[in-house]
């Protein structure tokens, strides 16, 4: 697939002045900013189907257990997990 990206023009004004400072090509900008946004995506969708998935393996906590679970100090939480 190789169709072109239409850019509003103040996008366009900020990729240039990124650009020039970081004395990239604006190609190579945009190339890592698509493969950074493809590469959270692809995470997001690995959490959900892991929470899905434990969900269906009944791995779930009732509403006390998840305030309980929340109050504890933040290093005996650490511990637990």
């Amino acid at each position: 697939m190789n169709q072109p990206i239409t850019l509003p023009q103040a996008m366009l004004k900020r990729l240039e002045k990124i650009s020039t400072a970081s004395r990239r090509s604006p190609q190579a900008i945009v190339k890592q900013a698509i493969s950074d946004r493809l590469e959270y995506e692809e995470w997001v969708l690995q959490q959900i189907d892991a929470g899905l998935a434990d969900i269906n393996a009944g791995r779930t906590l009732t509403d006390a257990e998840f305030w309980k679970r929340l109050e504890r100090p933040r290093h005996e939480r650490k511990k637990a997990a």
